[in-house]
């Protein structure tokens, strides 16, 4: 299954930059960075779009700007735009059930309660491939979900996150070059921070 279009979930804006909810923005922008592309908006399509090519083969990034809950809406309407099958699309998000830092791939399956994912299932289906990065559990169990996804990633987590970047960068070439086989098989066994 080849990436056509590799998404990163997130919250647009300043404020929402360094947030544990914005990891797949940060791993797209990071992978955009190396490739040496650069991201325009399309606000029709309603995100942030950059061409890449990699391995001889040309790979959208895209950043949605709708916001997280609605980012299902930017994801169909680029890929019947490009005429991508959903197959043939990557999104990488934030997942509250792997230790932080971790890296995870798969496809098919719930939304997780993660309203991201439940917005390109409602849009899109559920054949695209998923890069999951870990950054849970919450700190504290009281602590409501949308606090600890919305707040700031801690010092610590930052130098964990900024430590990891190379290998998300990895998960991606590797997904693009060799497939979801190859990077489960390679990645999901052997990525604890």
């Amino acid at each position: 299954m080849p990436v056509s279009l590799a998404v990163g979930l997130g919250n647009p804006g300043r404020e929402y930059a360094e947030t544990r909810h914005n990891a797949g923005y940060r791993a797209i922008s990071a992978w955009a960075e190396k490739l040496g592309a650069a991201f325009a908006a399309d606000s029709a399509r309603k995100g942030e779009f950059a061409r890449a090519v990699f391995g001889g083969s040309v790979i959208w990034l895209a950043k949605p700007t709708t916001y997280m809950n609605d980012s299902g809406e930017c994801v169909s309407a680029f890929a019947r735009y490009r005429k991508i099958d959903f197959s043939e699309v990557a999104v990488v998000y934030d997942d509250i059930t792997l230790p932080p830092g971790t890296l995870k791939f798969s496809v098919g399956g719930g939304d997780g309660g993660h309203n991201g994912i439940k917005s390109l299932i409602r849009h899109c289906g559920n054949a695209f491939m998923r890069v999951r990065i870990g950054i849970g559990p919450k700190m504290f169990r009281e602590q409501p979900l949308a606090d600890f996804v919305l707040g700031k990633l801690t010092p610590e987590e930052q130098a964990l996150f900024a430590a990891r970047t190379p290998d998300y960068i990895y998960g991606l070439e590797l997904l693009a070059s060799r497939g979801l086989v190859a990077a489960q098989n390679t990645l999901n066994k052997h990525t604890k921070p």
